[in-house]
């Protein structure tokens, strides 16, 4: 399983009372760019990375990030703390042959409620927790989780669950988050798959989208439109990340486009650049 689909920066609650807008977008080398009021706070673009980054994750107050590789390495920037690794705790990656290693790549981050913590989590569905994060369960852990792998992970607005969602749409809910339904039932003959997801500010909803572009709402997230239509199978969508009062969202693609809707408003992406990494993961607000 390619750990490329992986999008950690989906993952994080919304800051809400935010009233500035911005996000960044990073490519699987590590590099990050940022837009509106987001400020670049350094990236990993010229670490000699033993793996690539598959995600990014910002800190309440948006004053630093944390990008994580699919090894679980982690990487802080501006006022982002870190709180350790896999490979910090002797465990090597999935393809390795050292023991103790990985079950399968890490595919997401996602901070712990205040911040001063984040899990990280496997395209298995292994959870693994980090400073003040509460482990609340994972698949290995009830045998399994149903959709032929995790593709991304969200917090709820309590800070004591989260959901984790499968490639085929499947919602698994832990700790004390509500499975408000997944969007399994909507890709049976649909082509594409789950790649990315990210909860309501509220915790109470969240949003998955399909590698074609269509967005699915759950609970209290509402609908703003998608790119559905203009995404090419050679170019899916990649993430998908909202603003801080929830009446808007971001959707990227691996080649850096990106599409504003509801109050989210458009700064431009980089699609017209070229770029050394596929653009893998994004967060804003």
């Amino acid at each position: 399983m390619s750990s490329r689909v992986a999008d950690a920066a989906s993952l994080t609650r919304p800051h809400i009372g935010n009233t500035q807008h911005g996000y960044w977008l990073v490519g699987s080398d590590g590099g990050v760019f940022s837009f509106g009021s987001a400020q670049f706070f350094g990236s990993a673009a010229n670490l000699h990375l033993q793996s690539s980054v598959v995600g990014i994750a910002p800190t309440p107050d948006r004053d630093g990030y944390w990008l994580v590789a699919s090894d679980g390495g982690v990487f802080s920037f501006g006022d982002a703390n870190y709180y350790g690794s896999i490979p910090g705790l002797g465990i090597g990656p999935d393809d390795s042959t050292l023991r103790p290693s990985l079950d399968a790549p890490i595919v997401g981050m996602v901070p712990s409620y205040d911040g001063h913590g984040y899990f990280l989590v496997a395209a298995d569905g292994g959870v693994f927790a980090f400073g003040d994060a509460t482990f609340e369960g994972s698949c290995p852990g009830i045998g399994g989780c149903p959709g032929g792998g995790i593709a991304d992970v969200m917090t709820d607005g309590t800070g004591n669950g989260y959901w984790a969602v499968s490639y085929a749409g499947d919602v698994q809910a832990f700790g004390d988050a509500t499975n408000y339904g997944g969007a399994a039932q909507y890709l049976t003959n649909v082509t594409g798959e789950v790649l990315s997801a990210v909860s309501t500010p509220s915790g109470r909803g969240y949003w998955i989208l399909i590698s074609n572009g269509e967005v699915y709402t759950f609970g209290d997230a509402g609908y703003f439109g998608s790119p559905f239509g203009q995404i090419q199978f050679s170019n899916p969508a990649s993430a998908i990340f909202a603003t801080s009062d929830g009446d808007g969202y971001w959707i990227t693609t691996f080649s850096g486009a990106v599409y504003a809707y509801g109050d989210a408003p458009y700064y431009g992406g980089v699609s017209s650049h070229h770029l050394n990494g596929l653009i893998v993961a994004a967060t804003g607000s």
